[in-house]
């Protein structure tokens, strides 16, 4: 054997070599059609949140806790819908997100440095969490979700499904009003019915 078809063979040996190994260290990858894992963007307890204020642009709609009612602070006084409310604050009390970017550093690229929606939750014993939206995603399926003031997660862009997004924005331009109940009609109880007779004129009998 001569020297060169050594050197073909072992530098496909070194090769193979190297591919065996990158193969081993490599993750296996996801099962086809498996979708990723939700990550967490956060975990509150959501009895817990006493306000909510949603602002973007110039308008600004806030909403405070009594008891278990929600009511509108702004742009008007007034009760709010509890049901609609309530699935906001359980939606953000457990908000995960379908991809997590981190060690992002330019937020404008995402449209977070001037977000078109930021919402703030307060809860019992006077902290706050504040979560901005940017832009969407190509796709529109998400927003690009921002906690600026977690020290843990600035940095990080989080993914988030529009449903709620677009709920949270068009709370600015049509709060969430509670409907008020429609008052049922009065039951109409029947009277004692007086005799046919006494109503229709009698006809004289003719004499024969």
């Amino acid at each position: 054997m001569n020297f060169r078809v050594t050197a073909a063979l072992l530098a496909v040996l070194i090769i193979l070599g190297g591919a065996v190994y990158y193969i081993s260290q490599s993750p296996a990858p996801p099962a086809a059609g498996a979708a990723p894992t939700p990550a967490t963007v956060l975990k509150l307890n959501a009895p817990d949140v006493t306000k909510l204020i949603i602002s973007g642009g110039t308008n600004s709609t806030e909403l405070d806790k009594s008891g278990n009612d929600w009511a509108l602070a702004k742009p008007t006084a007034g009760p709010a819908d509890n049901a609609r409310v309530g699935g906001w604050v359980d939606q953000i009390a457990s908000l995960s997100a379908n991809r997590t970017i981190d060690s992002v550093s330019d937020l404008g690229s995402y449209g977070l440095a001037n977000p078109s929606l930021k919402v703030e939750v307060d809860l019992t014993g006077g902290t706050s969490v504040n979560l901005l939206f940017g832009d969407k995603t190509p796709d529109s399926a998400s927003y690009y979700v921002n906690l600026p003031d977690d020290p843990t997660k600035a940095t990080s862009v989080y993914l988030v499904g529009s449903p709620l997004g677009d709920d949270l924005k068009s709370a600015l331009t049509k709060p969430p009003i509670a409907v008020p109940t429609p008052t049922p009609f009065p039951t109409l109880v029947p009277t004692t019915l007086t005799p046919l007779s006494l109503i229709l004129p009698l006809t004289a009998t003719p004499t024969p």
